[in-house]
């Protein structure tokens, strides 16, 4: 079991190495995504894992898979979109209790400046390693920090420009020979292929694809 006085230190090297432009990129713990982004951190040494496009998916997934054993992380969410839904995790109830999220006020241009977003980062961190409100986690390794909706500041920022892009896997067309109205019949099950279809990253560094 790691002390308070480690994870506060390890905290401490974390925003000294930030300040340095030498930090590490954080490893997800889903394979496909630390070798793309490995590959990205190579060509641009930018550490943060930046997603664009309908990024939710992806984010439940990665946040699901680090509090969950055998990983058993503790992690901050910035949720500037308001958007964030908890029950699309796929961890239990106890491994939930470690994601702290946090719903920041909005202001114009609130989610763009990225001073006033590094300074929210501070907090969580403060937060995570001395507040009472964080200490059932205390005993687990804080992971980092998510940002939803904002840009330049975090572990993991999904927004609207981003280099990992998600949307759904391809789903098969209707043939040419369905006329309208046997595709407007056809409709719900043409909503159950899209449900079940699953979704694709993709980068200039490569791609792959997951299900929630």
């Amino acid at each position: 079991m790691e002390s308070m006085g480690g994870q506060l230190l390890k905290a401490v090297e974390e925003v000294t190495l930030e300040e340095t432009g030498t930090r590490r990129i954080k490893t997800t713990h889903l394979d496909d995504l630390d070798q793309l982004t490995a590959r990205q951190f190579r060509a641009t040494q930018a550490p943060t894992i930046s997603v664009s496009g309908r990024s939710l998916p992806l984010v439940y997934k990665i946040i699901s898979t680090l509090v969950s054993p055998p990983h058993s992380k503790a992690l901050f969410v910035l949720d500037f979109d308001g958007r964030f839904d908890a029950t699309r995790l796929t961890c239990t109830n106890d491994d939930l209790q470690h994601v702290y999220v946090q719903q920041p006020p909005c202001d114009e241009g609130s989610n763009t400046n990225v001073e006033h977003i590094r300074s929210l980062i501070a907090d969580a961190e403060r937060f995570m390693i001395y507040e009472d409100d964080s200490a059932a986690s205390h005993a687990r390794e804080w992971w980092g920090t998510v940002v939803l909706g904002g840009l330049g500041a975090g572990d993991l920022v999904a927004g609207w420009k981003g280099w990992l892009h998600v949307e759904r896997d391809n789903v098969p067309e209707y043939s040419l020979r369905v006329t309208l109205e046997e595709a407007f019949e056809r409709r719900s099950n043409r909503q159950e292929v899209v449900d079940a279809t699953g979704w694709a990253a993709a980068s200039q560094w490569g791609r792959f694809t997951f299900e929630e």
